[in-house]
């Protein structure tokens, strides 16, 4: 590609050159318009004037023809021997004699209407007319029923007149060849005229206007060319086409540099050079699929080193202008980094959970001291009892059941609080499993009701029958209810004994989302104040960090989630968060923890 700096600039003090191109071929227009009228000018009355010539020598011609006739017809009047003969001559002689007059007539009238006349043409015509009257005379003669004597008087005038008559005639159609050879002369003279002047300007319009606009078509072309490959090869994303057999026939710079090709090495490649494995058969499926089926998805790409290449692969599908498909281009984005900080917060956030749950589980270690007491001492009473009665024999093995069975039931109960305590204490990996709502609220009450005994608080449950299985993290959902109940009991601690009350509740919403809430007596919520609570470091007690509601908001929203405060309608607050029954992020490997709000 290019360097930026020899692209063309646009020159601001010179002329733009299409606004010059356009006035040259107004300019064009105007020339050939200048020729369209010089045709009609000069050559079209021209044309004209030859059209209109050709019925003058036609009537000339045929008057030489018919004075021929005339004098044929007399000659075979004045020999004629009988009467029959006579009067069939006399009738071809009238006949031929009107048809004369009628063309002579005509032909006059061609005369006076020519240009011609001021030409010589009147002059031939009149010394023509003196001949023609006598001959027309002589004619009129011969058709009167007279002597021999008259008949032979009036065809000698006859004959006397015809040879003028036909020599003037001759003269008057030479007059008419003569001018209209040299008026077609004159035609093709301008005719080669115009047509040099419209070979000179096709040339020169050639010059000014449609290679010049050719050129600039030519440059604007090659510079969006340019400036198109410029954009596609400083993309920061990758970009490649498939036409529908799978083959590469274009990849930009970073989709080669991305898998550890070189500009121009993928072209003509098969898609599984650079497709993984896992992923070849959703992207042959892609490939043929319908427009309306094509989304971005999570593409791997194999690179040339060997290991994987994950990216965000938006599909575009290519049509022809009919609109049949002709391939796939894939927008590509590589998310390995982002992925990887994904984990990183993951691990983050999970560390950080797990020292929420510590710093919890300290503020409980007294209470669940205290609770531990009980199972201790009562283990420690029966087996002195026993060890009593087994100083004292004889010994019914039967009155030591129940005291070791007591011993064992309370037994089970400590080792159930030390399991409870140790599983939401320790650190695990992030996990979706089927879990029982009813179930991980009974554990969360189980822990919490020592410290609440201890505080004087009422803890009481309100679970919903039949609520259906969903897939959550455990751990992390008896997180976001204990961190609530802890609130809620510094809430009530400052309230009057008999008032010291907290519900945990769990129930279905009308949208099928399981709802779990945590309802205190306290004193409620300040106006405007619910939504600070969820940011980090926001909190009302000396004690405590801030950390508790961010993480909570963290972990539902994680979940897909919502969680939000509200007051209760006999006072104190309520919070609730909804959980949805399908698991927003099911597989870690491929879907993390988004980051909590204080993060960002």
């Amino acid at each position: 590609m290019l360097p930026i700096d020899v692209y063309p600039k646009i020159s601001t003090d010179r002329e733009n050159p299409a606004r010059r191109l356009d006035r040259r071929s107004w300019c064009a227009i105007g020339l050939v318009a200048a020729m369209i009228v010089l045709h009609q000018w000069m050559l079209q009355p021209a044309l004209n004037q030859l059209i209109s010539d050709v019925p003058a020598i036609n009537i000339a011609g045929r008057q030489r023809m018919l004075s021929q006739a005339l004098a044929k017809s007399a000659l075979a009047l004045s020999i004629a021997e009988n009467t029959t003969d006579r009067e069939r001559h006399r009738s071809a002689l009238r006949q031929t004699l009107e048809e004369w007059r009628t063309a002579h007539q005509k032909l006059r009238e061609e005369i006076r209407v020519s240009r011609r006349s001021q030409s010589g043409l009147n002059e031939r015509f009149d010394e023509l007319e003196s001949h023609f009257q006598a001959m027309a005379t002589a004619a009129d003669r011969l058709l009167i029923e007279a002597s021999g004597h008259a008949d032979r008087a009036a065809l000698a005038a006859l004959m006397e007149h015809e040879p003028e008559f036909l020599s003037r005639m001759h003269a008057i159609v030479g007059l008419y060849e003569h001018d209209t050879r040299m008026e077609v002369r004159e035609l093709q003279w301008l005719g080669l005229i115009i047509m040099a002047v419209i070979v000179v300007l096709q040339i020169v319009v050639q010059m000014t206007v449609v290679r010049p606009a050719v050129q600039l078509v030519g440059r604007e072309i090659e510079l969006s060319e340019m400036q198109y490959e410029r954009l596609v090869e400083s993309m920061t994303d990758g970009l490649v086409v498939f036409d529908l057999s799978g083959m590469i026939t274009f990849a930009n710079r970073r989709f080669g540099a991305m898998l550890g090709f070189a500009l121009g090495d993928l072209i003509g490649k098969p898609a599984s050079v650079v497709i993984a494995d896992p992923d070849r058969r959703h992207f042959s499926e892609m490939l043929v699929a319908s427009p309306l089926d094509i989304k971005p998805v999570d593409l791997r790409l194999q690179h040339l080193e060997g290991f994987l290449v994950e990216t965000m692969a938006s599909p575009q599908r290519l049509s022809d202008s009919a609109g049949q498909p002709q391939g796939l281009l894939l927008v590509v984005t590589d998310i390995t980094a982002r992925n990887e900080m994904e984990q990183r917060s993951r691990r983050l956030m999970e560390q950080l959970n797990h020292a929420d749950r510590l710093k919890t589980m300290g503020t409980m270690a007294t209470a669940l001291a205290h609770e531990m007491n009980q199972p201790l001492g009562a283990i420690a009473n029966y087996a002195e009892g026993c060890l009593a009665r087994l100083s004292r024999p004889p010994i019914d093995p039967t009155e030591l059941k129940e005291p070791l069975q007591k011993i064992l039931r309370s037994a089970h109960r400590g080792a159930e609080i030390i399991r409870r305590t140790r599983d939401f204490a320790r650190l695990s990996p992030h996990r979706i499993e089927e879990e029982s709502i009813p179930d991980l609220v009974h554990e969360v009450e189980e822990l919490s009701r020592p410290v609440a005994r201890r505080r004087g608080i009422m803890l009481e449950t309100q679970i919903a029958a039949e609520l259906p299985m969903i897939s959550v993290d455990g751990i992390q959902i008896q997180q976001v209810l204990i961190n609530l109940i802890q609130n809620a009991f510094a809430a009530v601690e400052h309230v009057e004994i008999y008032r010291r009350r907290v519900r945990i509740m769990a129930g279905q919403t009308a949208d099928g989302d399981l709802e779990l809430s945590v309802a205190d007596t306290g004193p409620g919520i300040p106006v405007n104040g619910a939504e600070s609570w969820f940011e980090p470091f926001i909190t009302s007690r000396e004690d405590g960090t801030g950390m508790g509601l961010a993480i909570a908001r963290g972990i539902v929203e994680a979940h897909g989630g919502r969680i939000w405060a509200e007051s209760g309608s006999d006072g104190g607050a309520i919070f609730r968060f909804t959980l949805p029954l399908l698991p927003a992020m099911p597989e870690i490997p491929h879907e993390e923890l988004r980051e909590p709000a204080f993060h960002a």
